[in-house]
């Protein structure tokens, strides 16, 4: 399951810069990281997949983003977070911001849960609803995250692609939307679970815990066998009530 998890964050981090004009993924050998062209550590992901990371080799990538002048974060789980890549990050002043439990269910045990208000929740299906979503997303900051807004109208046919198979849902409470996630898969067996999001105003009414259970029922009605997300302290308890075991802890460093 490990595996399946880390398969998943790196795709998702990497996926449609790779697919945008003007964005980029490299590979190298033991990181991957993605400069999406803007300033905005939400997108610009340095994820260390493994922990024999060189010190001149995580160089090379920071100084990219310091020459175009770009925000960006790294990403590590638990496993790949050895005292050689601690003593790296120690002498490059690179400190701990966060940490997510990295998570995940097998559909094959999950109930469909029936609730009237999954009634509210809609799907992008134009760049009307895309940008909609995208702005649910940029104001969970104040103010509100243009570069957020910017990224989902640069990428907006990648995510629209049915091929991708991307779905991003919005939660709306008396017409205004105030609540989101995206569901994005690995293959046709392993979809992930990202940018849970409810407006502050909206937090507490179960908005979130809705909008998780519609997603769940999705993935599994689409025949998905496996779900994976990284959850934060506030929601570990709801997402094990329907099924998600933790696996792993992901780091974030700036």
């Amino acid at each position: 399951m490990l595996n399946l998890i880390s398969e998943n964050f790196q795709l998702h981090a990497s996926k449609i810069p790779l697919l945008n004009e003007g964005m980029s993924a490299q590979e190298l050998d033991h990181l991957i990281y993605v400069d999406s062209g803007l300033s905005c550590d939400t997108f610009n992901i340095i994820y260390i997949n493994h922990p024999e990371l060189e010190k001149e080799e995580l160089n090379e990538v920071l100084s990219h983003y310091r020459m175009n002048n770009l925000e960006y974060c790294i990403w590590i789980n638990q496993e790949n977070l050895s005292a050689n890549v601690r003593s790296i990050f120690k002498d490059l002043d690179i400190e701990e911001q966060a940490s997510e439990v990295g998570m995940a269910i097998k559909f094959d045990n999950y109930q469909y849960v029936e609730n009237v208000h999954h009634l509210n929740i809609r799907s992008v299906a134009d760049e009307a609803s895309l940008e909609t979503y995208a702005h649910v997303i940029a104001e969970n900051w104040t103010p509100a995250d243009q570069n957020v807004i910017d990224f989902y109208h640069q990428t907006a046919n990648r995510y629209l692609d049915p091929n991708n198979s991307i779905k991003l849902l919005i939660y709306f409470h008396e017409g205004r939307p105030v609540s989101c996630v995206e569901l994005f898969p690995t293959d046709e067996e392993t979809i992930g679970f990202y940018g849970f999001a409810t407006l502050e105003a909206y937090r507490g009414m179960g908005i979130g815990t809705t909008l998780l259970t519609f997603a769940l029922n999705m993935a599994k009605e689409l025949g998905y066998k496996n779900g994976i997300l990284q959850g934060t302290e506030d929601g570990l308890n709801i997402y094990k009530k329907y099924g998600f075991k933790d696996y792993t802890t992901y780091y974030e460093f700036v």
